[in-house]
């Protein structure tokens, strides 16, 4: 801005320390001076009026440009540093859904594991106890069986001790 208007000032034949000075004073209002003051000011500095409001309204343009700017310079700052801390925390939630994900597959796998371990432990418990109940039903069977041979054929006396016998 202070470029351009120094430029305006040297093509108008203005002195730059009466620019300067005219500078300083619409600077000193932060910007937003009295424009018909600043006119005035550099009016008395030995500018003709149309030559003093014409430099006025170019500083006065170029400042409005550059306040504008500034303005959307800072709301786009604070728009991306939200924006920032939003995009960190996914990435750190991301990494916390992976982590849990990894923790769901890894306990899966072991209880998977823990599961066919039990179901090959149950077989062979029930093969263990279908043979045992194999041999009590064949041995029952076979006592039934004698009793009743040798009670046909008339030893009562064997059959009350087949116990010993088999």
């Amino acid at each position: 801005m202070a470029a351009a208007c120094k430029r305006l000032a040297q093509l108008s034949g203005f002195r730059s320390s009466t620019f300067n000075s005219s500078l300083r004073l619409f600077s000193a209002k932060g910007g937003i001076g009295d424009t018909t003051a600043i006119t005035r000011g550099l009016e008395e500095q030995g500018l003709p009026k149309k030559q003093a409001e014409a430099i006025t309204a170019e500083v006065w343009e170029n400042f409005q440009e550059s306040f504008w700017k500034r303005i959307e310079m800072l709301e786009e700052s604070n728009q991306l540093k939200p924006k920032a801390e939003v995009e960190s925390s996914q990435m750190k939630l991301q990494s916390e859904i992976e982590k849990l994900r990894i923790d769901m597959e890894i306990n899966h796998n072991k209880l998977r594991l823990a599961i066919d371990e039990a179901k090959r432990t149950f077989k062979t418990e029930l093969s263990s106890i279908e043979n045992e109940a194999e041999g009590y039903s064949l041995k029952t069977i076979l006592k039934v069986s004698v009793f009743v041979f040798l009670g046909q054929m008339g030893f009562f006396f064997l059959a009350e001790h087949i116990d010993s016998l088999i």
